[in-house]
């Protein structure tokens, strides 16, 4: 009797897996393509085909990786917490990193508009047009400046006007550098004008601004040093009162308002790191 309830409780296991699994797995993979397709779609034209792939697997990784870790390892009485913290650092993380791979790719566009502007300006004075100016940037500059560029070669070779390519351009990287390269272009391509002139302004703006960015840098290292002791202040404290007494936390973690106490100041903490380092860093508009 024991042997037919064991064989049927079996055959119901494996019919279930036989049937549901497929179709969990199936209507997973297809969820991951779209979601894939979406993240690739987004992010095709600001970042590479390599941090591309990078990031698809810090998505995916980086959240299932957190919570194995905190099965194992964290202690039962903080389970709960740390179960929270891993799920919501699973989903911060590689959305943080992303947005540094963007605000990178975007300063060093930025950074060699310069460059490319005085190669357009050389192509100028060579008597070239507007678009053999691109390709000449296409050809001698580097990434990024050489995929953005070349994108908008490739829209207006596919019958894209020049005014939208461009706008397109300045919503992928967005600077008042190429703003202003941008309006003197259609503004010279409706009523004239000397590109090579407007562009060599534009260069000299461009430095000044760069001088007086730097100056700004300099003088909010003094905030950035001050959030860096603010930020690991709360660290230090835990880590210097648990080395002289291992059980001065005991009774806050072994309860449940104990917990939820530290869980806020997890959350807290965070969000003062955050806070302050906005305060403190210079932002570019």
């Amino acid at each position: 009797m024991l042997f037919i309830a064991l064989l049927l409780m079996f055959a119901a296991m494996a019919t279930f897996v036989i049937s549901v699994v497929p179709v969990v797995v199936g209507r997973g993979s297809l969820a991951l393509k779209q979601n894939t397709a979406r993240f690739v779609y987004k992010y095709e034209a600001v970042l590479t085909d390599e941090q591309i792939k990078k990031m698809q697997k810090m998505f995916l990784l980086v959240p299932v990786l957190l919570i194995v870790l905190t099965i194992l390892y964290a202690p039962p009485e903080l389970k709960i917490g740390a179960f929270v913290a891993a799920v919501v650092f699973g989903i911060l993380i590689p959305r943080l990193y992303l947005s540094f791979l963007i605000k990178q790719r975007k300063r060093k566009f930025d950074d060699q508009l310069v460059d490319a502007m005085m190669i357009m300006m050389s192509s100028f004075r060579g008597g070239l047009s507007l678009i053999q100016a691109f390709e000449a940037v296409v050809d001698e500059m580097p990434e990024p400046a050489k995929q953005e560029f070349g994108i908008v070669l490739g829209e207006n070779r596919m019958g894209v006007p020049l005014d939208e390519s461009l706008n397109r351009l300045y919503k992928r990287m967005p600077s008042p550098s190429l703003q202003q390269m941008i309006t003197a272009i259609l503004l010279a391509k409706e009523t004239g004008g000397n590109l090579a002139l407007i562009f060599a302004r534009i260069i000299n703006t461009k430095r000044e601004r760069k001088k007086i960015e730097q100056n700004l840098q300099t003088l909010t290292v003094q905030g950035k040093i001050q959030a860096l002791v603010m930020t690991a202040l709360p660290l230090i404290f835990y880590g210097a009162v648990s080395a002289s007494n291992p059980r001065f936390f005991d009774g806050m973690k072994s309860s449940h308002i104990g917990q939820m106490m530290l869980l806020t100041c997890g959350i807290l903490w965070l969000v003062g790191t955050v806070i302050i380092i906005k305060i403190s860093t210079f932002k570019d508009t």
